[in-house]
Parts: C-alpha cells; sequence; structure tokens
C-alpha cells in the first residue's frame, strides 16, 4: 500500500456524487457536501480556523439554524483585525480578503449562533467536550463536522469513531500520509459501514512523498442512508 495509498483509497472507498457543492473557499478550506447534509445539520463543529473562515460563513448563511463552534487558539477577534490592519500597511497580498475574513468571523460571533473555543484540540481535549462547553443538549442533534488541525486530527480518531453516531457529515484535511496513510485507511474502512467518501482531492500545497504520493488530501464523508 505504500507506494498507492491514494489510489487504494479511492477504489474502495470513493462514491462521488454530483449533487455535492463546494462551500468554502475555491483553493485551500473549501470542501464538497450535499447541501441537504447542510441543511440537516443542527450544529457545525469547525476544528481550525485561522484566517479563513469562508467555509464557515457559507454554511452559517446556507443553513440558518445551524449553530456553529470555531475551535482554534491561534486567533481572537483582536489578533485577526490587527493583523488585518498590519497587512494593509505593510502591503501583503490578499489583504482586502484577510480583512473580510475578519469582519466575517466578528459577525458570526455576534449572531448568537456561533462561538469561539480558543482550546488545542486533542485526546485530553476533544470534540465533544468542546461542544459541551457552548451547547449542553447536543447528543440528540446531528453534527457536521470540519477538522483541518494541521496532523492533530489523528488524535481524534478513536473519539470520532466512538461516537460516531452523532456525526452525518465529515469533512478533513489529513496530512503527514507519507507517514501515517495506514492509520486513514483503518480509520475509512472502520467509518465505511455507515459513511461514503463522495469526494477527495489532493491538496498539493503539501508536498508529495518520494514516492509522488501527496502528503496532503482533502475528504468528505457523508452517511449513508
Amino acid at each position: 500500500m505504500e507506494n498507492n495509498y491514494l489510489d487504494r483509497i479511492r477504489r474502495e472507498f470513493l462514491v462521488q456524487k454530483k449533487t455535492a457543492f463546494r462551500f468554502g473557499s475555491i483553493e485551500d478550506g473549501g470542501y464538497y457536501i450535499s447541501p441537504n447534509n447542510c441543511l440537516e445539520a443542527d450544529i457545525l463543529f469547525s476544528g481550525g480556523i485561522s484566517s479563513n473562515m469562508e467555509f464557515e460563513y457559507d454554511m452559517f448563511r446556507f443553513n440558518k439554524k445551524l449553530q456553529i463552534i470555531m475551535v482554534d487558539p491561534t486567533v481572537s477577534r483582536s489578533k485577526l483585525l490587527v493583523k488585518a490592519i498590519l497587512r494593509f500597511f505593510l502591503f501583503k497580498r490578499e489583504k482586502l480578503r484577510y480583512f473580510i475574513n475578519t469582519l466575517i468571523f466578528i459577525l458570526m460571533l455576534r449572531s448568537g449562533r456561533a462561538w469561539h473555543v480558543k482550546k488545542w484540540l486533542s485526546c485530553k481535549t476533544g470534540i465533544l467536550d468542546s461542544i459541551k462547553e457552548k451547547i449542553v443538549d447536543f447528543e440528540s442533534q446531528k453534527i457536521l463536522l470540519k477538522l483541518d488541525i494541521e496532523g492533530s486530527e489523528y488524535d481524534l480518531l478513536d473519539e470520532i469513531l466512538t461516537h460516531i453516531h452523532l456525526f452525518n457529515c465529515m469533512v478533513f484535511e489529513f496530512h503527514d500520509l507519507d507517514n501515517k496513510h495506514t492509520a486513514l485507511y483503518d480509520f475509512l474502512k472502520k467509518c465505511s459501514v455507515h459513511f461514503d467518501i463522495i469526494h477527495l482531492e489532493v491538496n498539493p500545497s503539501g508536498g508529495f512523498s518520494k514516492n509522488d504520493e501527496p502528503k496532503v488530501i482533502e475528504l468528505s464523508l457523508e452517511r449513508r442512508f
């Protein structure tokens, strides 16, 4: 599997859906999901946002009842605003986009149905504990899970599998596949009982292994009904 792990994942698990729509950025930070799954979700748990909230904002506008929990210890309203202003004065690239994302973040937090949790996600600080901080009675609700946490996603796979019944859709950016493709395959094999991979694409910014296999891929999984 070491020389063709991407082909094996595609062959065994990929079930492409023509109804899937891309929410979020055109490049890094966007994911394909079927609109019906977006509308059926009650909670979006978003691990890792950095300076790009376009996926979260698309979901926020598309599903008017959706509650959104964004977990990222590296950002805050003040930090994003200061960085956005500095980008203008330092003539950095994409300064307007950065400023718009800052305004999006502030707008969502003021809406009353979006929250920011400043914590590192890990085995000790998991998904459900982070949700409980903002939404106590969540176990009867459908959760749309997004994880883009630069390699720490592997620490949360056991928790996801244990509580797989809570999720109706999951999108990931998986990193370090040159070393961890076996862990990813095992996770997808267990998920395949209830979920299909409906979209898979390579993120070239993550680089490639010596065998020309991608180190970073983006996946969308939807529950099979």
